[in-house]
């Protein structure tokens, strides 16, 4: 099921950051089989910036090594290379740099954006296409140290639709079936490192088999969406 309870009434580009509560930091859940195989067949996915050194491919190994073995104890899951690791989660993952820059990326299931065209830019550049995001990004760096400092983990949920797949280009469904999509994105920092870790866990569900209130939720995004909003949220 996709996560869209969080999401208010009314369609806004506010960052909405929430604290993680009790929540996990990683998901792993029946589908992870599916998920990871997947993962296996993407292609262009994994890309990393001069800035990227080998003691940073170390420290995020070691934090998610720990969140694991603290969330999932079951599993045995010990990662010292971080596409190995990427291939092994059902997030997406980014690594975003102090500096404000994006130096790491291993993601599968994009939505509606391409890997390789971001890696290396500001936070910014990267929102820059997004309507309605200009007073946030002219606050850039306040987002990328809340990125950088959190220590305790943080969340954020956006939603999204697309047509003709359904995870990812390797489940292909017919052209004029609507998808609904939920990107649950967590932030953990390791200010020491002067680096974020940006978790992306993308869920999916046929628009005709969502709910009543659902549907009607989604109704009033659309009603409340501008039309720059809807050309770039809306169309594949």
């Amino acid at each position: 099921m996709i996560d869209w309870q969080p999401y208010g009434p009314i369609y806004t580009v506010s960052p909405g950051i929430k604290k993680i509560n009790d929540l996990p930091i990683i998901e792993f859940d029946d589908q992870e089989e599916r998920y990871l195989k997947l993962k296996k067949q993407a292609k262009e996915n994994i890309f990393f910036d001069d800035l990227f050194s080998p003691l940073h491919e170390k420290v995020i190994c070691n934090k998610i090594n720990s969140i694991i073995k603290k969330e999932y104890p079951h599993k045995n899951k010990t990662f010292d290379d971080f596409i190995d690791m990427g291939f092994a989660l059902q997030e997406d993952v980014a690594i975003f740099h102090r500096s404000n820059k994006l130096i790491a990326l291993h993601v599968s299931f994009p939505s509606g954006w391409i890997p390789k065209e971001k890696i290396g830019l500001s936070f910014a550049n990267i929102h820059r296409p997004v309507p309605g995001m200009e007073s946030f990004l002219k606050n850039e760096n306040k987002y990328v140290e809340m990125m950088v400092e959190a220590t305790t983990p943080i969340i954020r949920y956006v939603w999204g639709q697309h047509h003709g797949y359904y995870l990812c280009k390797q489940e292909p469904l017919a052209p004029e079936i609507k998808v609904m999509l939920t990107e649950r994105q967590t932030f953990v920092g390791l200010p020491e490192f002067d680096i974020g870790i940006f978790l992306i866990r993308k869920k999916v569900m046929l628009y005709e088999d969502t709910t009543a209130d659902f549907k009607v939720w989604y109704e009033k995004m659309l009603e409340t969406m501008s039309e720059d909003q809807k050309k770039y949220k809306l169309e594949d």
